[in-house]
C-alpha cells in the first residue's frame, strides 16, 4: 500500500467501485453491499480492505449501529497490528481514534475500551493527551488490579508529558497530581503483583518531577492508610517507599521512621526491619530506644556473625548514651571482624569514664592507661581511632605523680580488675 492520506484512499475505492452504480442503485442497498464487501475482506483477514468498506459504508449509510462500529474499530485495529511502516500505521492510528470518536458522539461507545482507546491517542499525529488523561484515569479506575501493566507506565508518562509542556502556573497542581498518582500506582502495581520494571519505570518520571523531600511527606498519609492487606505485598509497597525517602534524603523526617516502624509491625520477625528501625532512633538521639530494638534484634536473628555485630551496633549505643562501663562490657564481649572497632569502643568508654574509676586522683589517671593499651590493640587491626591515644597519653599520671604515690609498680583498675603498670 502506498503512503496516501486515507480520504485519498476511499475515493480511490469508490471509482474502482464505480460511481455511475451509487447514481443507479438505492443508498440503502449501497450500504449493505460495502458492509457485506467488508465482512468478506475480514474472512480471508484482509484487514485493510475491509476498512475501507466499512468508512465506505459508514458514510453511505449515514452513520452505524453498535454492531457496526464495532466491526469497523475491530478491523482497524487488526490491519495495524499488521503494519510494519511507521507513517502507514500512524495514518490507521489517527482512523481508529477518529472511528472511537464517531461511535461516542452516536451513543454506542463502549467504556472498556478506554485504556486502549488512550493507548491510541498517544500513538496519533496529533495527540489529545488530555482526552487520554481521563480515558486512562477512568480506566484504571474501572480495570483495578486488572489492568494491563502497559497502561500503568503508559498513563504516568502522559502525565509526566503533560507537566513537562505545562505553563508554569500549571505545573504546581500537576506535580502534586504526579505524586499522588505516584503513591496509588505503586500500591496498584504491588496489589496487582506487577513486574519491577513497571515500578522503576514510574519511578523514573516521578523522580525528573519531584526533587525533595518536602514535596513527598505530605502525601504519605493517605498511602499508608491504603497499603495492601496482603502481608509480602505490604512490605514490598513500604520497603519501596523507605528506599524513595532515602534517596531523596528524607530520612530525618519523622514519616521515614513511621514506614520503618509500620514494617516493624508488619513482620516483627525482621531482623534488618529491626536494625533499620535502631538505625532511625539513633540518628534522632534516641540512644537507648535504639540499644531496645537492638536486643530484639540479637535475640531474633539466628546468625552468629549477626549477632556479633549486633552487639557492636549495641555498644556504640551505650556509648552515645554515656553508659560507658555498659559500652565497655558489651564492646569486650565482641568477637569476629568487628572485634578491632569493639576494642576501640572499649577504649574510649575507659578514657571517657576514668574520672569516675578510682579513689584517687592516681588511680584515676591510671585508668588512660588501659584505655590506651586498648585503643593500640583496635589500632592495630585496622580499626579508626581518631586522636583519642594522644590526648589519652596526654593524661597518664606523671612522674611527679609517681613519686608522690610510691612509684608503684602495678595499679589495679576496680572498675575492669585488670592491672596496669604507671611507674615504669
Amino acid at each position: 500500500m502506498t503512503k496516501m492520506k486515507l480520504g485519498n484512499l476511499i475515493l480511490t475505492t469508490l471509482l474502482l467501485i464505480g460511481t455511475s452504480t451509487f447514481a443507479q442503485e438505492d443508498t440503502e442497498l449501497e450500504c449493505k453491499r460495502m458492509r457485506l464487501f467488508a465482512q468478506d475482506e475480514v474472512k480471508i483477514k484482509n484487514y485493510k480492505a475491509a476498512v475501507k468498506y466499512y468508512i465506505i459504508g459508514e458514510k453511505l449509510c449515514n452513520g452505524y449501529d453498535d454492531g457496526n462500529y464495532k466491526r469497523l474499530i475491530g478491523s482497524i485495529r487488526n490491519a495495524i497490528g499488521g503494519i510494519k511502516d511507521a507513517e502507514e500505521k500512524k495514518l490507521y492510528t489517527d482512523t481508529v481514534v477518529a472511528a472511537y470518536n464517531r461511535s461516542e458522539a452516536a451513543g454506542f461507545y463502549d467504556k472498556k475500551n478506554d485504556l486502549i482507546r488512550a493507548s491510541y491517542i498517544l500513538q496519533s499525529s496529533a495527540p489529545d493527551r488530555k482526552k487520554a488523561d481521563e480515558l486512562f484515569q477512568r480506566g484504571i479506575e474501572t480495570q483495578g488490579v486488572a489492568t494491563a501493566e502497559g497502561y500503568v507506565s503508559y498513563y504516568y508518562y502522559n502525565t509526566y508529558a503533560m507537566f513537562a509542556a505545562a505553563p508554569v502556573d500549571d505545573k504546581p497542581d500537576l506535580k502534586k497530581r504526579m505524586i499522588t498518582d505516584y503513591f496509588s500506582l505503586s500500591t496498584l502495581i504491588s496489589k496487582a503483583k506487577m513486574s519491577a520494571k513497571t515500578q522503576e519505570t514510574i519511578t523514573g518520571y516521578f523522580n525528573a518531577v519531584v526533587k525533595d523531600c518536602k514535596d513527598i511527606l505530605p502525601e504519605l498519609n493517605g498511602y499508608l492508610e491504603n497499603l495492601p492487606a496482603d502481608k509480602e505485598l505490604r512490605k514490598m509497597a513500604l520497603m519501596n517507599f523507605i528506599t524513595l525517602l532515602e534517596k531523596k534524603n528524607c530520612t530525618d523526617a519523622d514519616e521515614y521512621g513511621m514506614l520503618i516502624h509500620e514494617f516493624v509491625e508488619t513482620d516483627p520477625s525482621s531482623v534488618d526491619a529491626q536494625l533499620m528501625e535502631a538505625k532511625h532512633y539513633s540518628s534522632h538521639g534516641k540512644h537507648a530506644g535504639a540499644v531496645k530494638i537492638l536486643k530484639k534484634a540479637k535475640e531474633i536473628s539466628t546468625d552468629d556473625l549477626q549477632k556479633q555485630e549486633i552487639n557492636y551496633m549495641i555498644a556504640v549505643e551505650q556509648f552515645k548514651s554515656h553508659l560507658y562501663t555498659a559500652a565497655y562490657n558489651t564492646a569486650m564481649s565482641v568477637t569476629g571482624e568487628h572485634k578491632g572497632k569493639a576494642l576501640a569502643i572499649a577504649g574510649k568508654s575507659v578514657g571517657s569514664n576514668a574520672n569516675n574509676c578510682g579513689s584517687s586522683t592516681f588511680d584515676r589517671k591510671c585508668n588512660y592507661i588501659y584505655a590506651v593499651q586498648l585503643l593500640e590493640r583496635a589500632r592495630a587491626t585496622g580499626a579508626d581511632t581518631g586522636n583519642s591515644i594522644s590526648s589519652y597519653k596526654s593524661r597518664f599520671p606523671s612522674s611527679d605523680d609517681c613519686f608522690q604515690n610510691g612509684n608503684p609498680k602495678s595499679v589495679t583498675l576496680s572498675c575492669y580488675g585488670v592491672t596496669v603498670n604507671p611507674c615504669n
